[in-house]
């Protein structure tokens, strides 16, 4: 796998480089990389440093990397994405539950930050105020800090009666109630199911 760099900016990766010499007549061919001046990367003609020059292209250096650390590095990158998105709402309890692996577990001494999400117990619990961790103050104990957002073992956890905006249901959510299973509706829901807000899931 190689990295192309140009003015020490990644411009992306590749791993074969389409190696091109320039002719007589100021046409590029194709050759082995010997013989190169330079590579074409998503239709561009790129100049390779060190090499003959090439009039009116930019000039660009090739990096070997292992791709198997790239790899890990965007999946590292995109489980940081995922847990932002999840913590701004963006992402419902439910298919937060079904990448849990992906958030944190719950310390102490730590400083929070309400809606920061947390693995504790193997469920999902959510910071309701901002505070610094003790020892006794788990998310299981410390219902004024944090409330369960999603067991991940569980599909249709118990409806119960958000007290406030911070453990309003999100558009999506699935909950049992009533020997029923619901789906909400509409984010930021405090509905019970059945009077507003969520619609009965049909039985497969």
């Amino acid at each position: 796998m190689f990295r192309i760099i140009r003015d020490g900016v990644s411009l992306g990766m590749t791993e074969a480089p389409n190696y091109i010499k320039q002719t007589k007549n100021g046409s590029y061919n194709l050759c082995p990389e010997p013989e190169a001046a330079g590579i074409v990367f998503e239709g561009k003609v790129y100049h390779l440093l060190d090499r003959p020059a090439l009039e009116g292209v930019d000039t660009v250096m090739l990096e070997e990397t292992d791709a198997g650390t790239e790899i890990v590095k965007a999946t590292e990158a995109g489980g940081v994405m995922f847990v932002t998105m999840a913590e701004a709402g963006q992402i419902d309890d439910t298919t937060a539950a079904e990448h849990a692996d992906l958030f944190a577990l719950w310390a102490y001494p730590i400083n929070y930050k309400a809606g920061n999400i947390r693995r504790y117990g193997g469920k999902l619990y959510r910071c309701v105020k901002d505070h610094a961790s003790q020892e006794d103050w788990t998310p299981e104990a410390a219902a004024s800090l944090w409330t369960i957002t999603a067991d991940p073992a569980e599909e249709w956890p118990a409806w119960s009666q958000p007290v406030g905006a911070h453990d309003a249901y999100n558009a999506g959510a699935k909950v049992s109630h009533q020997d029923k299973h619901w789906i909400s509706d509409q984010g930021s829901n405090v509905w019970e199911p059945g009077v507003y807000g969520w619609t009965e899931a049909k039985e497969e």
